[in-house]
């Protein structure tokens, strides 16, 4: 014989236990990500890209974008300029840049010195778009490199314009650090009107300027220089912050016009322009080769020994005579007071009676050594058309044209060229680079019925 005994839910009031707290520390907002998507598309609105206390673009998409990060980069050759962005921890080119759904043409830098993973990568300018432009951005923050190629391993980003008819926007913004450093202004405006009956025109501008960063401790060999004498040393000989940028301008325009209920015609471009000046690394004065230091020898004596036998740097002697005989002096050793300050002989025998005007050294124009400054001109122009719309049977077509071009033109100040002795310039034009992109493209799509669904091809 079986009993059965009823089972009774215990009541959580009775013994007085309490539900266990839950905490969200994070979640996929319905209002962020698109949810009918098979990857993950964080969709950020242009109203939540103006509510954020920043102007640059890259910084705004990094704090509304999980996995994309840009960094400043200070002393990094021209990364300083065009500062690579990386998605998902890939490298910079890993990630489709569209506007408009239409493929962004590259910066004309590449990353020499961009952080590990941005080194060699050349990829889109996205600095050069204005936030106030933008109506919002989508990103794919998964690979579709099947769909859209190589570039897209790390995921998509596209930049959505502002399509309105009438009305806009004037802001000004003002910012500096808690250091009190880095003091930044923008002034940015945005206006739409209304192209006849069916179309649009939409405009954007922003201008910008901003001051250099330090986060900077002396570097130790500037430090000793100084506490050895040195008196013309700069403290700190070597800047570590964000770059000074000046005349940052950026203009965006937006058009569209519906030629029939199956047809329109679409356009859009930009121009974009900047200065932006950072620094570089200190050139010591007393071991800095081929400006300050000549051949290693004896101290006592001057002649040539080698360093593993206590031979110190001598200093480097120019000679500027019509036949190279000014008979200059050589082996003189180029510091005294144990290594660290310029001995105060040197310029007295290099300049001295029967020298004068045939030698020269650097000691004489740098005698605390010198920090170049690295500065890039920046330029960036697009402008793209198209007509899309839909044919018989509901076939989809998009017919464009896009043309990109990207200028960067390298400067150095605060530098010397050693070959041309003590008549050298101190500021250079090493060159530059130009990126230019013509892509034409013609897309066909259909829409497929698939059982309860359907397919877009």
């Amino acid at each position: 014989m079986t009993a059965a005994i009823p089972a009774f839910a215990q009541d959580s009031g009775s013994d007085g236990a309490e539900a266990p707290v839950i905490i969200v520390t994070g979640t996929r907002q319905s209002d962020r990500s698109a949810a009918d998507t098979v990857a993950p598309v964080d969709v950020v609105s242009g109203a939540e890209l103006a509510n954020q206390a920043d102007s640059d673009i890259g910084n705004l998409l990094r704090v509304s974008v999980p996995s994309y990060n840009v960094n400043t980069q200070p002393i990094s050759d021209a990364a300083t300029f065009i500062r690579p962005a990386n998605l998902r921890g890939l490298s910079p080119d890993n990630t489709l840049v569209l506007v408009n759904g239409k493929r962004q043409h590259r910066g004309a830098v590449i990353a020499f010195l961009g952080g590990g993973i941005s080194d060699g990568a050349q990829s889109p300018d996205i600095s050069v778009i204005p936030a106030v432009a933008l109506k919002q951005v989508e990103v794919l923050r998964d690979g579709a490199s099947s769909q859209y190629g190589s570039d897209a391993i790390a995921g998509v980003m596209n930049f959505i314009l502002k399509d309105d008819t009438d009305g806009g926007t004037i802001s000004a913004r003002y910012g500096s650090t808690y250091e009190g450093d880095g003091d930044n202004y923008q002034i940015a405006a945005n206006f739409g009107v209304p192209i006849g009956d069916n179309g649009f025109a939409n405009f954007s501008a922003e201008f910008g300027e901003a001051d250099d960063t330090s986060r900077s401790v002396q570097r130790d060999d500037a430090a000793a220089l100084i506490a050895a004498g040195n008196t013309a040393v700069n403290d700190p000989a070597q800047v570590w912050g964000q770059p000074i940028l000046s005349d940052d301008f950026k203009f965006f325009v937006n058009m569209g016009y519906e030629i029939s209920e199956a047809a329109e015609l679409y356009a859009f471009g930009n121009y974009a322009s900047r200065n932006v000046d950072g620094g570089f690394f200190f050139r010591n004065p007393t071991n800095r080769g081929g400006v300050y230091e000549g051949p290693f020898v004896d101290p006592a004596t001057g002649q040539p020994l080698d360093e593993s036998l206590g031979g110190v740097p001598s200093i480097r002697v120019g000679d500027l005579s019509v036949d190279t005989a000014g008979d200059c002096p050589a082996g003189i050793p180029l510091t005294a007071g144990g290594g660290l300050l310029p001995d105060p002989t040197i310029l007295s025998q290099v300049t001295g009676d029967g020298f004068a005007g045939n030698c020269f050294s650097f000691i004489e124009l740098f005698p605390g050594g010198f920090t170049p400054r690295f500065v890039g001109d920046i330029s960036d122009f697009s402008i793209a058309g198209g007509v899309r719309g839909e044919l018989f049977g509901g076939l989809r077509y998009d017919l464009s044209y896009r043309h990109g071009q990207s200028e960067s033109d390298f400067f150095i100040r605060n530098t010397i060229n050693a070959s041309l002795g003590p008549a050298t310039p101190t500021e250079f034009n090493p060159g530059g680079y130009i990126q230019t992109e013509n892509i034409f493209n013609f897309d066909l799509g259909y829409e497929f019925d698939v059982g309860e669904g359907s397919i877009f091809v």
